[in-house]
């Protein structure tokens, strides 16, 4: 049976069993109870419940007799009517929607990931959606197994930018890796030299797309985090200054 079909009459407000009992009565032309479940594979018992359903909606027409006859009454105007009903339905919905005001919070710009799986997930989704370039600054190679399938499947079009401190623990992965450099490693003392990490470790990956949105990769009370920042200014910032460091 056409399951497309039977996705499309379930749209228009059928059950699934209305929908194959139906189709298999066009089918027919006229059937008995028993020919449209053979064919519809609608439960025995079930078939005349559904077939109420669809005679009290005035989809379908009945001969009484022993046994009785069904059939279906022009099925193009019917379908045509609800088509019309489910577009008028919408037409209300979206009018409804486009003249509803609700106060509501604006969207968040910075949020963090508590969970490897969310992290993962995010770092997927941003990479797949990269339209021009990714920058990647990485300090633990280990993470790099986490996005290293995405980036090998990314198209040519997009330039991908990765500063490590070796070239050797990304030996095999075809990317093209810049090391660390004196400026690189001054930073990274002087930033750690300034601000009290506590029991935070430094960031193990940063990530820049498109200079659009970056995605930090640390760890925060011993757990993982992931920090997704939707500001483009704040992304061109960081990717500005680990090219600037990385020019001698």
């Amino acid at each position: 049976m056409n399951e497309k079909a039977i996705s499309t009459l379930k749209t228009l407000g059928f059950t699934e069993y209305e929908a194959k009992a139906y189709i298999s009565l066009v089918g027919f032309g006229m059937a008995t109870a028993r020919e449209i479940h053979e064919h519809s594979q609608v439960p025995q018992g079930r078939i005349y419940s559904v077939l109420k359903s669809l005679l009290d909606k005035n989809y379908i027409i009945m001969q009484e007799g022993n046994p009785s006859y069904y059939y279906a009454d022009n099925p193009t105007e019917i379908l045509t009517r609800l088509k019309g009903e489910l577009n008028e339905s919408v037409d209300e919905t979206m009018e409804f929607l486009g003249n509803l005001h609700l106060e509501s919070k604006p969207p968040v710009m910075i949020w963090a990931i508590h969970s490897e799986w969310g992290i993962k997930n995010r770092l997927k989704t941003l990479i797949q959606s990269s339209e021009k370039s990714i920058l990647i600054w990485i300090n633990d190679p280990s993470i790099f197994n986490w996005i290293k399938p995405e980036l090998l499947k990314l198209k040519r079009k997009v330039n991908v930018e990765i500063y490590a401190e070796n070239k050797s623990d990304f030996a095999g992965s075809k990317l093209r890796i810049t090391e660390f450099n004196q400026n690189h490693f001054r930073f990274i003392e002087g930033a750690e030299s300034v601000i009290e990490l506590g029991d935070t470790e430094k960031n193990k990956l940063i990530l820049v797309f498109d200079d659009k949105a970056a995605f930090t990769v640390g760890k925060y009370n011993g757990q993982m985090m992931g920090v997704s920042i939707q500001i483009p200014q704040i992304a061109y910032m960081i990717k500005s200054v680990i090219k600037m460091l990385g020019e001698s």
